[in-house]
């Protein structure tokens, strides 16, 4: 529009001035999005992005990520995986095995770790043996954080499985170590030997009566708060973390016979008896009272042609079903075979659907353990 001088102008009418003033209005940036829709996006998010990538966006994120309150919140949200370890010096990778929309699916676990031998998980730290200082250490793969742990040392000490558990009553970690000490002849006095992760600067020893030597050969189960030590056909040995006392549960009634496996669930500690090739007795050991719940039974009878592919007919003996890990919340149970095998399968428990997959076969010696991906550290 021109004006008396016949110079243009812009004249912005009422109209447009309203949608200018709408628009500003509208805008919005990352610092301005409320502080629970926040939490409530990156809590969802798996811990390496939120590490990697979401921490950096901006100092709101930043701070929102290092609070307690969403440390414990995405673990809870997080689902966990098995984390397969290969103790082949010439293959060291690792894997995750996870469900999506009930299928299984394999990963590769970018972490390597620094040496072999039995580890152990808890809320996403891993325990390892670290070979270039000779001593354990503490690993979040996710958050790529490392703690060294004081040198166990204990004359004529004979040490294999470590183990690593968290008190939810004093909020510490605990790792806990079975070891024998020679008594001069062939057998070994068991002993435990417990640290409080960023506490103590030494092991403390557990005396108590009712080790038993077979601890020293058995690898542990971790439940919530508990470590189990099942000793075959007659009891579990059970050390709660937060006490740090050990007690002794005879197994079910009419269980003494049969293949017994022992798995966690996360919360609880579950025995498998087997029944027949195809089924399997469940129960579960609530730690606390010590007492035992019969579960359903898993039962595989009306699906066994599909184990033809799998089944060993010159020794029928050796095809052996053995529960390797429970998966969603005690929805889906991991199988593998006793002979040779890599071939894994995944069984939903309330829809009866079988999921195969396979791992490498190359090796033989595998550790399977369940591991959440988590922003959990120790300071």
């Amino acid at each position: 529009m021109a004006n008396k001088e016949g110079k243009s102008e812009i004249v912005v009418g009422k109209c447009n001035s309203e949608r200018v003033k709408m628009k500003n209005k509208s805008s919005t940036t990352i610092e301005s999005l409320p502080d629970e829709l926040v939490f409530n996006i990156l809590v969802r998010l798996p811990a390496e992005d939120i590490y990697n990538d979401a921490m950096l966006v901006c100092w709101k994120w930043y701070r929102t990520i290092h609070t307690r309150n969403f440390i414990d919140s995405h673990l809870r949200h997080s689902t966990p995986g098995i984390l397969v370890r290969n103790f082949n010096f010439k293959n060291n990778d690792s894997f995750i095995v996870s469900m999506r929309q009930d299928r299984a699916v394999l990963s590769e676990f970018s972490y390597k770790f620094t040496g072999g031998g039995p580890w152990s998980c808890c809320n996403g730290l891993i325990v390892e043996y670290d070979y270039s200082k000779r001593s354990l250490r503490i690993t979040n793969p996710a958050i790529k954080q490392h703690f060294a742990i004081p040198q166990f040392i204990r004359p004529r000490a004979h040490v294999i499985y470590p183990s690593i558990a968290y008190s939810a009553a004093s909020k510490e970690y605990k790792v806990v170590l079975t070891y024998g000490i020679s008594d001069g002849g062939d057998s070994c006095v068991p002993r435990l030997a417990i640290l409080t992760v960023g506490v103590d600067q030494s092991w403390r020893d557990v005396c108590t009566p009712q080790l038993s030597q077979d601890m020293i050969i058995i690898a542990p189960v971790i439940s919530e708060g508990f470590i189990h030590w099942p000793l075959e056909r007659t009891h579990v040995l059970t050390l709660n973390v937060a006490t740090e006392v050990v007690t002794r549960t005879p197994l079910p009634e009419g269980c003494d016979n049969g293949f017994k496996f022992y798995l966690s669930t996360g919360k609880y500690l579950s025995l498998f008896v087997r029944c027949t090739v195809f089924s399997l007795e469940v129960w579960d050991l609530e730690s606390d009272s010590g007492e035992w719940t019969k579960m359903n039974n898993i039962d595989l009878e009306s699906q066994k042609s599909k184990f033809e592919h799998v089944n060993c007919k010159k020794d029928s003996r050796r095809f052996v079903l053995i529960p390797t890990v429970w998966l969603k919340c005690k929805e889906v149970l991991v199988f593998r075979f006793q002979r040779p095998t890599g071939v894994f399968f995944a069984y939903n428990v309330r829809t009866h659907e079988i999921d195969w997959f396979e791992l490498d076969c190359a090796c033989h010696f595998r550790n399977f353990e369940l591991h959440t991906s988590s922003l959990v550290w120790l300071t």
